[in-house]
């Protein structure tokens, strides 16, 4: 059930973008050909790459509401609300009033798409298996990003217009490197911990021994289960089947 809502929202979010670059090439592709780019070609490209990236975003809210816990939820409709909303301020700005109002509350909603964005798909990549190593990561991915994206919001509202930009900037650029690498690092770790866990002890002569007995088994076919590309509930299964086998040894 969980991988099947899975796999829709990602079809879902795959093809809106589709259709969007799709468009967006079809506009301006025309426009060149006939020389005859205009206001209506930057809006037409404009709405329909903001389709695509603002679909994807609300589908990365919608597939961490899938989790039961309460602050999935939350942060799932904050994801999704912040799309809708970025969304809409950029249709109004293209559309309707082309403003410096609309523009800066086009650019506080997407920022905060892409935060609550960011912060659904990293959390929800979490597994109760995590080192410390990954949690702690994971959480450094969301505030440092979160922090950019709050300076971003305030400078979006021409609150350091009279500051000097330099340092600021030095200093957004140092953590979103942080958050680059934060984000990166954890999906690299898990796969190195799922191979060190599946390797199997070896005796001197290279015969494969195993080791904890009956426990030491189960929890290398766990290992193996779990670097395969498994739907959600069957890793839930092969978590059930680690944990099995960490009581077993005491």
């Amino acid at each position: 059930m969980v991988a099947d809502g899975t796999a829709k929202l990602r079809r879902v979010a795959g093809w809106s973008l589709v259709a969007g670059l799709c468009v967006s090439a079809g506009v301006a592709i025309v426009a060149l050909l006939t020389n005859s780019w205009s206001d209506l070609s930057w809006r037409i490209v404009g709405t329909s790459l903001g389709f695509g990236v603002f679909t994807s975003t609300a589908a990365a809210g919608e597939a961490l509401r899938l989790r039961p816990a309460g602050w999935a939820q939350a942060l799932g409709l904050a994801t999704i609300a912040a799309s809708a909303a970025s969304l809409a301020t950029l249709v109004v700005a293209l559309w309707l009033v082309d403003d410096d109002w609309a523009w800066r509350a086009f650019g506080v909603a997407g920022l905060a798409a892409l935060w609550t964005s960011h912060a659904s798909l990293v959390l929800r990549a979490r597994r109760s298996d995590d080192s410390t190593a990954v949690r702690w990561l994971a959480a450094v991915s969301v505030v440092t990003l979160a922090i950019d994206t709050s300076i971003g919001m305030l400078a979006v509202l021409g609150a350091f217009e009279d500051v000097d930009s330099e340092p600021v900037e030095r200093g957004l650029s140092v953590l979103l490197v942080i958050t680059l690498l934060s984000t990166g690092l954890p999906p690299i770790l898990r796969r190195l911990q799922r191979r060190a866990e599946a390797a199997p002890a070896s005796t001197a002569f290279g015969e494969p021994r195993r080791a904890g007995g009956l426990a030491g088994e189960v929890a290398e076919v766990a290992a193996r289960l779990d670097a395969m590309d498994l739907p959600p509930r069957a890793r839930a299964e092969v978590d059930r089947l680690r944990e099995l086998a960490r009581n077993a040894r005491g």
